[in-house]
């Protein structure tokens, strides 16, 4: 007998879920269930069918979905038989979604402190000054430096972890009774991914409920009653937490484990480490950045410095790691580095270039020898190309003819 047939009642109560996208099947015969109070995590390898099924709960499953099931019901409520409004009345009061992708789950258009005010905005009675310092509170539970500030911001003016933070104050604003969160820490560094989870162990202790995605087994060990394993659309395996992680049966869960274990402790050997180290002081100079400041002025009116006289060196075969909070200026860094951004003080060079000082059409030849990969993956395609597309232009703008 599973925990969950111990209990009656499940606040979340999922039947042979199936979910098919223009008749081709993602989703195949899920059956999960999560009581008041616990965590239930949907672990497995991207594509896994994870996400549909924690959309297909808020009824965001997505243009073109089937979705059929058995059962779907949330508080003994049947999901199969709502309409848009009900969709709408249920999502940001009783369900919070906090979505993968923080940038685009947030209007750009609007600052940030509306977005956090919306759910209040359309479930509660509150009255403006009272959702003003809601809304400053929520930001400051999820530890938003100088909320007033940051509230009067536009999403794509803040770093990707204080966009992650905001989404996850507005999901948690009505404090609702089934919080769904996916991925919820994935960009947030190591001190507010704490905070984040000292947060949502607080809002499980009042009955409140989570279903979390994720494929840190940190996080899930730390939260999680129950884990359900997906592959391919599949559950292949369901139990305890101490069950999953520490005695799995299904050979994917083994080796899905083994793999974390092996990203987390594995270190190379001192001797081996030292021989590169030596080897790489002999390369050349690559990319030299020297007393680079950098600050923004912020919707107050005041500039704020977001680089302080900041210099790094790097070699030929050398990998330099930029480590830091969200916020830090990690990626103002990167893309002055990138020639993205100019710096109020400081140079850059590149290949013993002044990077700085290089004419727009010397910078385009020079950038083929650079390539980044941004935070955002989303934001960084062109929604209207496809993936060939994407990457034909990329080999043409690096000068491989078509066809190879």
């Amino acid at each position: 007998m599973s925990i969950f047939e111990q209990h009656p009642a499940p606040l979340v109560d999922i039947r042979d879920l199936r979910v098919s996208f223009n008749g081709v099947p993602v989703v195949h015969g899920v059956d999960l269930q999560l009581r008041a109070g616990q965590c239930l995590a949907l672990v497995g390898e991207s594509g896994s069918g994870k996400s549909v099924t924690a959309r297909t709960l808020v009824g965001l499953t997505g243009a073109g979905a089937q979705v059929q099931a058995q059962r779907l019901a949330f508080a003994g409520q049947d999901l199969r038989r709502l309409g848009e409004a009900d969709w709408q009345r249920l999502r940001g009061g009783r369900i919070g979604f906090v979505m993968q992708d923080a940038l685009g789950s947030l209007d750009p258009l609007r600052r940030v402190g509306a977005e956090v005010e919306e759910p209040l905005l359309l479930h509660t009675p509150l009255s403006a000054e009272q959702r003003r310092l809601r809304v400053l509170e929520l930001l400051r539970q999820v530890g938003v430096p100088e909320p007033e500030v940051r509230a009067r911001q536009y999403p794509w003016q803040l770093s990707g972890g204080l966009r992650q933070r905001a989404l996850i104050a507005s999901a948690i604003a009505c404090q609702p009774r089934l919080l769904i969160a996916d991925e919820p820490t994935t960009a947030l560094d190591a001190t507010v991914q704490a905070q984040i989870l000292d947060l949502l162990e607080h809002l499980r202790a009042r009955d409140n409920s989570l279903l979390m995605v994720s494929h840190d087994l940190a996080v899930v060990a730390r939260l999680a009653d129950w884990v359900a394993v997906m592959r391919h659309g599949v559950v292949v395996e369901q139990g305890s937490v101490e069950q999953i992680l520490q005695d799995p049966q299904d050979p994917y869960t083994q080796r899905l484990l083994n793999a974390a274990r092996a990203v987390h402790f594995q270190r190379p050997a001192v001797p081996a480490l030292a021989l590169v180290e030596d080897t790489v002081e002999e390369q050349p100079v690559v990319l030299e950045a020297r007393g680079l400041h950098k600050a923004f002025v912020g919707p107050d009116g005041q500039p704020r410095e977001v680089l302080n006289d900041v210099s790094l060196q790097l070699r030929a075969g050398q990998t330099l790691g930029v480590v830091g909070e969200s916020g830090s200026g990690k990626s103002t860094l990167g893309r002055i580095l990138l020639g993205l951004e100019r710096p109020e003080q400081g140079s850059v060079h590149l290949a013993g270039q002044d990077w700085l000082a290089l004419s727009c059409a010397q910078q385009r030849q020079a950038r083929q020898g650079i390539q980044v990969v941004f935070q955002d993956p989303l934001a960084s395609f062109d929604p209207r190309y496809t993936v060939l597309r994407v990457l034909t232009e990329a080999l043409a703008q690096a000068g491989v003819p078509r066809g190879l």
